[in-house]
This record gives C-alpha cells, sequence and structure tokens, in this order.
C-alpha cells in the first residue's frame, strides 16, 4: 500500500476528524439524490406514461442499489480493521477480492433481470403498453449493473482508509455526465440521435463506466490500494468475509422500503391527499437525515479501525459524540420543519386538504427524528464492530414490533394523524431502547479479542 495516503483515524482528535469526514460524504449524498431527480425531471418532460414506465423501475432498482451499498458496507469494515491492525497487505487483497465480489454477483443478477423483466414488472403492476418502455430502459440498465458495484464498492475502499472527499468528488462528475448527457440522448440535441427514454439509460450506463474507470484509476494506479494481480488469490475467505456483514446490513437496508410499503396501504385508506401528504413527508425526511446518513459512513470507519486497534475507549467516546451531535442536529431540523410547515406544504400542493396533510407529518414525525438517528448510527456501528446481525435485529424491531403496530393502532384512533403520531412514537421508543442497550453493551461489544 505504497503511495497510499489516508486519514489517521486511530490518534487525530474525533470531533475534527468525523467533522471533516462527513462533509464531503454530504455533497455526495445530494449528488446521488440529484442523479435520480435530473433522470426523472428529463423522463416527465418526454410524457406521462414513460415517466410511469420509469416509476415502476424504482423498486427494482432500489433493491439492487441496497445490494451493492451491503457489499460496501461488509468491504469498508473489513478493511478499516485491517487498516487499524496495522495488516495493509491483508487490506489490499481485501479491497481486490470485494471487487471481483461485487462483479461476480452483478453480472447473473443482471443476466437474471433481463430474462424475468416481462413477468416481474407485469407483476408489479405495469401493463402491456408499459412494459415496452420499461424494456427500453432496464435493459440497459441490467446490462450496465455490473459497472454499478465497481464504484459503490470502490468508493467503500476509499471511505475505510478516512478517504470521503475522492468518492464524492467521483459521484458528483458522474451526476454532471449523466445530467448533461440525458438530455441530449434523449430529445437528440445536435448531432445525437433522439432515443427517448432509451436515452436515459444510455446517459445513466455512460456515467456508470465514467464513475468505475475513475474508481479503478484511483484504487490502482494512483493510491496503490490494489492491485489486479491481487484478483487471482484465494478469495473464498475474504469473500466469506465480506457476506457475514454484507448479508445482514443489506437485510437491514431493506427492511425500511418494505415498511414504508407497508405504511403506504395504510395511509391509502384515508384517500390520496393523505398519501400525497405521506409521500411529500418521507421525501423530506430523506433531506432532513442526509447529515446523519453522512455522519454514520464517515463513523463506520472510524469505528472499524479503531476496532481494528483495539481502542476501545476511543470507539466509545466517538460513538457518545455522534450521537449526542446528531440528536441535538435533528431536534434543530424539526424545531425548523414545525416552523415552516405551512410554507412548505403550499411548495408542494395548492389543494387544501394534501396541504393539511403535509403540515400534520411535519408536525409529528420530524420531533422523532433524533430519536431515528440514535438507531441509525448505533446499527452502523454495530456494523464496524462486526456485529451486523444486532443491528438488523434493531431495525427489524423498530419497523416491524413498534412502527408498523403503533401506526397502524394510530390509524384506527385518530386517521391518518394518528398513522403520522405512531410512526413518531415508535421512533422515539426505539431511540430510547437502542441507545439504553447500546450504553450497556458498548464497552464489551468494543473491545476485539486478541485471537480474532
Amino acid at each position: 500500500m505504497s503511495g497510499h495516503r489516508h486519514r489517521d483515524l486511530l490518534n487525530a482528535p474525533i470531533v475534527p476528524t468525523l467533522t471533516s469526514m462527513t462533509i464531503p460524504t454530504i455533497f455526495g449524498i445530494v449528488a446521488i439524490l440529484m442523479f435520480n431527480l435530473v433522470d426523472t425531471y428529463f423522463i416527465g418532460l418526454i410524457g406521462a406514461r414513460e415517466l410511469a414506465a420509469v416509476s415502476f423501475t424504482f423498486p427494482v432498482s432500489n433493491v439492487l442499489m441496497n445490494i451493492s451499498m451491503g457489499i460496501g458496507i461488509g468491504t469498508a469494515i473489513h478493511i478499516a480493521s485491517r487498516i487499524g491492525r496495522g495488516n495493509l497487505t491483508e487490506a489490499r487483497r481485501t479491497a481486490a477480492h470485494a471487487l471481483t465480489l461485487a462483479v461476480t454477483i452483478a453480472i447473473p443478477i443482471g443476466i437474471l433481470g433481463n430474462l424475468t423483466l416481462d413477468p416481474l414488472f407485469l407483476l408489479l403492476g405495469a401493463n402491456h403498453q408499459t412494459i415496452d418502455l420499461i424494456r427500453d430502459y432496464m435493459t440497459l440498465w441490467y446490462g450496465g449493473f455490473f459497472l454499478l458495484v465497481i464504484p459503490m464498492v470502490g468508493n467503500s475502499v476509499l471511505r475505510a482508509t478516512g478517504d470521503t472527499r475522492t468518492p464524492s468528488i467521483i459521484m458528483a462528475i458522474a451526476g454532471l455526465v449523466n445530467g448533461i448527457l440525458d438530455p441530449l440522448l434523449i430529445f437528440g440535441i445536435g448531432p445525437f440521435p433522439e432515443l427517448g427514454i432509451r436515452g436515459a439509460a444510455i446517459a445513466t450506463v455512460v456515467s456508470w463506466v465514467f464513475a468505475a474507470a475513475a474508481l479503478l484509476l484511483v484504487l490502482v494506479r494512483q493510491r496503490r490500494l490494489m492491485s489486479f494481480a491481487d484478483v487471482l488469490g484465494p478469495k473464498r475467505e475474504h469473500w466469506a468475509s465480506i457476506l457475514r456483514v454484507a448479508i445482514p446490513a443489506t437485510t437491514t437496508n431493506l427492511m425500511t422500503p418494505l415498511a414504508a410499503a407497508v405504511l403506504t396501504a395504510m395511509v391509502a385508506r384515508h384517500g390520496h391527499h393523505a398519501v400525497a401528504g405521506f409521500g411529500v413527508g418521507t421525501r423530506i425526511e430523506a433531506l432532513a437525515l442526509v447529515m446523519i446518513i453522512a455522519l454514520s459512513s464517515a463513523l463506520t470507519p472510524f469505528v472499524g479501525q479503531n476496532f481494528g486497534a483495539n481502542h476501545s475507549q476511543r470507539i466509545r467516546e466517538a460513538v457518545r459524540k455522534a450521537l449526542t451531535f446528531a440528536f441535538f442536529w435533528e431536534l434543530g431540523i424539526a424545531a425548523l420543519l414545525f416552523v415552516a410547515g405551512d410554507s412548505v406544504a403550499s411548495v408542494f400542493s395548492t389543494e387544501a386538504d394534501t396541504q393539511q396533510a403535509i403540515i400534520w407529518y411535519l408536525l409529528l414525525v420530524p420531533v422523532s427524528y433524533g430519536f431515528q438517528s440514535v438507531v441509525i448510527l448505533s446499527c452502523s456501528t454495530l456494523n464496524a464492530l462486526q456485529r451486523p446481525l444486532f443491528g438488523t435485529l434493531i431495525s427489524v424491531l423498530r419497523l416491524f414490533a413498534l412502527t408498523v403496530p403503533l401506526a397502524w393502532l394510530g390509524t384506527l384512533w385518530f386517521d391518518y394523524r394518528g398513522l403520522f403520531g405512531g410512526i413518531a412514537l415508535a421512533n422515539v421508543l426505539a431511540g430510547i431502547g437502542t441507545v439504553l442497550w447500546l450504553t450497556y453493551r458498548l464497552p464489551k461489544l468494543s473491545q476485539r479479542a486478541t485471537s480474532s
């Protein structure tokens, strides 16, 4: 790993280190959000049928993105741990084998996706007219999926070293490439052919090609974090180690969209205005939690490296400071949304009933974001401590033992406002329970067994 420059996560001051890692990650997350938004915007300009077609693809693409993220989490944690132990040679091998694992999984998924494209999307509710448009888009998307996993996992390798800036820059430029190519290929501007929804898919795949090439260049040539010779070595041990974290982490990630689908079905019983209010509220929630997701991405390699180095006290101090900051940051966000609720509602809808639903969501749910943040950061910490099943269990309990039942009871007693209140109460209870459990268990969990 000569020539590699990584941030000192084992000795540098905790707060400045986490801050300098979190801020670039925020821009990377925003770039990814804009990536999807730009695609949706330009496809919407073609027509309603095209927009409906690409909307059908979101659940499928989200599942596959979560699989990629799960492999990335497993990769980052094991590389961070090896760096913490000072075993840089093993860290290089892990990086190389993680990329081969991701591609080995992605290629069969892409093939299977294309083979099952029609029956899958018909099952999801697409009609025969829409399926032709979906095929135009997803045939290329599936074909290029193996290119997407390279930057997803490669970014995790860089974050494991403490470098959150380079992944954010690469994803931002990839988003820019996609944004430039979208109108050119969709509408046939200048020398480019008019390809419609297929043009959007080509723009997306080309941006993945750029991101994959840039990541490989950085990893192999600039940072020397891996070599192609490492790819040829025995992989079974590294693949098993990564998957031990990746599978529970992916499961945890998939719990949220699954619970969201159940909650949406509950809200739908109260009319389209309630569904619209819930939809707007959840999108605002995604933005409100960007800081927490970024901090979570920074905390994972920090805890992972210090776990590898057996710096238990440093882990506990970092987690305590991260949880405290997250809680009070989200209280500030809740206060802002409380004050701005009417204005936000008027931006998203002109219908009084829909505005009222948005206002009630922003009144009730954001109060619990601080507690929800505690759960998110605790799960990331448990992943980094190589105890991912604990994180999965916490997520399952929060969403299916608390959120869904309390939302259901709330909607029985107080219509959709009770449902929103149930979501908030579940977050509060889950946050309190998680922090009490973590306070008790973290001292032991953060100590690495010398034999491991």
